[in-house]
């Protein structure tokens, strides 16, 4: 087999979502997972709006909106009662504006997401190697050797293999974390959440369905639309149950005891598991030779724990979407180092960056899972509800060493989860899109930024000014990491014929809209591969500024 530049371990989203950055960039990349077969399971199902922009940017989006549906409503119920008591809102339904094309969370068993990405992988020559596990790694100054053993009909085969990199996207029982040796810092309760896959008769599938009788709470969640495929949750919040390990009998037990519906009956279970409520991420690791980078550690190494790093309450649908945009944020910069055009230093901004946003989203599903589970609120309901923040529309890197953000808002105190609120773009967070452009010269289809933007390349947009002030910018881009595209505004289609920028005209005016932009100055919004802008600039010294932060 041909070397791989990186090694990933683990075959979940997190791993496929890395493995299709890298493979897109160019880097040659060797994906295991300890597993015999493709996991079976619905899982974390709950795809969130931003998670969809970055599929969206990636080139994914199309299947995976295809293999699932929206958030549906959720009915309640009083043990004995055939018909619901009340309905709850999981999620209020928002129309799709110019600028957020995606507003509403997406619903996916994890087995069909992940077969979804494994297609897209095979798309570009990738497989997965199934029964191949880490056993032991060791470290040198530039590269990682990983012992692997594979398992198969012929039995067991065992290899030494050196490469640049070793990405741990192994999840919580990580064997990357164990074998660098690193605990996590956090805490365990007594409490934990019982999860099966079943086959359910009797019951609705376009509905989620809820039973709360404290300390216990039970829900059948549909796999999809006239699917009698559905998840069963049942979690007892006291002390009686919490070394319980659960059966598909007994699971079944407690749900006549709760409900008294023997109108529902029950057949085979494809997947059963049991959660102990963990709250934690890694903390500092004391082995500096260790070559490693990830939230809360050292940056200065090569192997790198990504989703095995922070472990949490289901509640809310983050661990998913967080193990995504891990990975994302990653990836961009994993690959420009590998491409020799930026300095390893580039990965510390890993840490930095998403160490904040996880710790918040810890505690955002601690509180979720309060509400939900434990009732630790004047209305219960309210936990289930899924906008808001849990949308991760707002997560932003203010602050980041590597953004440049304007001088009254650097510093300042901003939360990972808050949107800009400032009524135009703004650094450090998500770039907007714009639908309606149309290629000057062309008669082609209009595009849209969603479609410009690419996890290869910082997307550079020129929005006003002239055709001096522009050409001053283009003439001094780093052009083997950039793309740069002229924004033209609604209704001008003549610039300069010999620009080596992409030339649109805003023709519906939503992208001089969305980002508050004035047609008769220059502005330069730098968009990196992860979707975030990266600096707003007014001129080309601005824009010089940001990529000496990012490029060799």
């Amino acid at each position: 087999m041909p070397d791989s530049s990186v090694l990933i371990t683990g075959a979940g989203p997190a791993g496929l979502v890395l493995a299709l950055v890298l493979l897109k960039n160019g880097v040659s990349v060797r994906i295991i997972d300890k597993e015999v077969n493709h996991r079976i399971g619905s899982r974390g199902s709950a795809i969130q709006p931003r998670t969809l922009e970055l599929y969206d940017i990636l080139g994914v989006l199309p299947n995976i909106l295809k293999s699932g549906e929206g958030v549906p409503l959720m009915v309640k119920y009083v043990r004995g009662e055939i018909k619901p008591v009340g309905t709850i809102t999981l999620s209020e339904h928002v129309k799709p504006t110019p600028d957020t094309p995606h507003p509403n969370a997406h619903v996916v068993p994890q087995d069909v997401h992940e077969a979804v990405l494994r297609a897209y992988l095979r798309e570009l020559g990738c497989s997965i190697e199934l029964g191949s596990q880490l056993l032991s790694l060791e470290q040198f100054p530039d590269s990682v050797v990983a012992r692997i053993v594979k398992t198969d009909a012929d039995g067991k085969q065992v290899e030494d293999t050196r490469f640049d990199w070793l990405v741990g996207t192994d999840g919580a029982r990580s064997t990357v974390r164990k074998q660098l040796g690193l605990s996590f810092l956090g805490e365990t309760q007594s409490e934990h959440i019982a999860f099966e896959d079943i086959v359910v008769e009797g019951i609705d599938p376009n509905f989620w369905h809820m039973w709360h009788e404290p300390p216990k709470l039970l829900y059948l969640r549909p796999s999809g639309l006239n699917s009698n495929v559905f998840m069963l949750i049942f979690t007892d919040s006291s002390k009686a149950l919490a070394d319980k390990t659960f059966t598909r009998e007994e699971l079944i037990e407690e749900f006549y005891a709760m409900t008294d519906r023997r109108d529902v009956t029950f057949g085979p279970t494809t997947w059963l598991s049991d959660y102990r409520l963990t709250r934690c991420a890694l903390g500092a690791y004391s082995s500096p030779e260790v070559r490693f980078i990830f939230p809360i550690s050292p940056p200065t190494h090569k192997t790198i724990p990504a989703d095995a790093a922070h472990c949490h309450s289901p509640a809310g649908g983050q661990g998913l979407n967080s193990s995504v945009q891990d990975v994302v944020n990653l990836g961009w910069k994993l690959a420009l180092v590998q491409k020799g055009l930026a300095p390893e230093a580039l990965l510390n901004t890993y840490s930095e960056e998403r160490l904040r946003v996880i710790a918040q989203m810890l505690q955002l599903t601690t509180d979720l899972h309060k509400k939900i589970f434990r009732g630790d609120s004047k209305n219960p309901d309210e936990g289930w509800f899924r906008g808001g923040d849990v949308q991760m529309l707002g997560v932003n890197y203010s602050g980041s060493s590597i953004v440049q953000e304007d001088d009254a808002v650097q510093g300042a105190s901003v939360t990972p989860y808050s949107t800009s609120g400032a009524g135009h773009i703004r650094a450090a967070y998500r770039a907007p899109d714009a639908p309606g452009l149309v290629r000057v010269g062309s008669e082609g289809a209009p595009t849209r930024l969603f479609s410009i933007f690419s996890v290869e390349v910082h997307t550079v947009l020129l929005f006003g000014g002239d055709d001096t002030t522009r050409a001053e910018v283009l003439g001094r881009l780093p052009k083997e990491a950039v793309r740069a595209v002229l924004l033209l505004p609604q209704g001008q289609t003549t610039t300069n014929a010999s620009s080596p920028a992409l030339v649109l005209e805003d023709r519906a005016g939503h992208a001089y809209a969305g980002y508050g932009m004035r047609v008769d100055e220059l502005t330069v919004v730098i968009v990196r591969p992860d979707g975030v802008v990266g600096a707003v600039a007014i001129d080309a010294e601005g824009v010089e500024r940001y990529f000496q932060k990012i490029l060799s």
